[in-house]
């Protein structure tokens, strides 16, 4: 007669609480040190800068980011569930770098030093790129301009798709490199933009914007910047908050990562790619970028990709696999 230990795990529950337990390795070293990177550049440099974040943003985001974790734990060792499991894992190291990040570029944009429009402007027309002409060739077509904005308003939306997509289809590897590559480029952004201050070109060129009112064509951010620069802006608030870097385009970054993020997923693949070729598209005028700033954010996403992929090495067969 044979005695089963009545303490003996339940079978069905290892291979998840196993593939969970080990997702926790490197992948997620790397991605929490690039959040506790980001959370200690807020934390020195508001002080410096004269800033304040607001503490309700804080509490918030921790708040939020606590509970998911409490669930990822719950689905990893109580009711091992390993695509819930990674969903709430991922998602507030996403939430927290979005967070950190944006309040990380009003401390960058408040070191007032010299603006580079001028500049900017400069290479744009040594490259032969004239924004002028590009905005009133938006002009003349006013059905295209508002399919722009759509997919410039797409960044958002596309963040929560990428997620819940790479979990869906279990591509977990991916899912964990696009969240790195998201906090590295966040890092690459705000040390390229704190040395090279931008107002846009759309201020640049406002007089040019003023003659196609019917573009609708503002840009918030600007008196973002102008206040933290003459010092009038000391708090920060997230609900309030622009998207204030100029260079390199952050827009440009994300299409980059979204796009590549989303190519293992085959019914995602062509409509992910269309859609962030779109968003490059709206960049310069919907967005109010020089051309350069395109440039600049392609070379960030890339590098930011290219290390994502080193420091998270090629996931198990299952990865692809299910991807497909």
């Amino acid at each position: 007669m044979s005695i089963t230990p009545a303490s003996a795990p339940a079978p069905a529950r290892l291979p998840a609480v196993r593939a969970v337990i080990a997702s926790m390795g490197r992948p997620a070293i790397a991605i929490w040190a690039t959040v506790a990177v980001l959370a200690l550049l807020v934390a020195v440099t508001y002080p410096l800068a004269g800033l304040r974040l607001s503490l309700r943003d804080v509490a918030l985001n921790a708040g939020l980011s606590a509970v998911l974790l409490a669930g990822a734990a719950y689905y990893t060792f109580l009711r091992p569930d390993e695509r819930i499991a990674r969903l709430l894992h991922a998602t507030p190291q996403f939430v927290l770098m979005t967070f950190l990040g944006g309040a990380l570029s009003y401390a960058a944009m408040a070191t007032n030093l010299p603006l580079w429009d001028a500049t900017f402007d400069a290479m744009d027309k040594a490259i032969g790129f004239d924004w002028p002409a590009l905005l009133a060739w938006t002009g003349r077509h006013p059905d295209l301009a508002f399919a722009l904005k759509l997919a410039y308003a797409s960044m958002l939306p596309q963040m929560a798709l990428v997620i819940v997509a790479l979990v869906t289809v279990r591509a977990f590897c991916e899912l964990d490199r696009f969240v790195l590559a998201f906090g590295l480029a966040a890092l690459m952004t705000m040390a390229i933009c704190a040395v090279t201050p931008a107002l846009c070109a759309g201020y640049f060129y406002r007089e040019a914007v003023a003659t196609q009112p019917h573009l609708g064509l503002t840009w918030n951010s600007v008196a973002h910047v102008l206040a933290l620069r003459s010092g009038e802006m000391t708090f920060v608030s997230m609900a309030t908050a622009e998207g204030i870097v100029t260079m390199p385009s952050f827009h440009t970054v994300c299409a980059i990562l979204f796009a590549v993020a989303l190519w293992p997923v085959r019914w995602l693949r062509w409509p992910g790619l269309g859609l962030n070729l779109a968003m490059l598209a709206a960049t310069p005028i919907i967005g109010g970028h020089y051309l350069v700033d395109l440039i600049a954010g392609l070379g960030v996403a890339l590098a930011a990709r290219w290390l994502a992929v080193r420091l998270i090495p090629s996931a198990a067969t299952e990865d692809v696999r299910s991807a497909g």
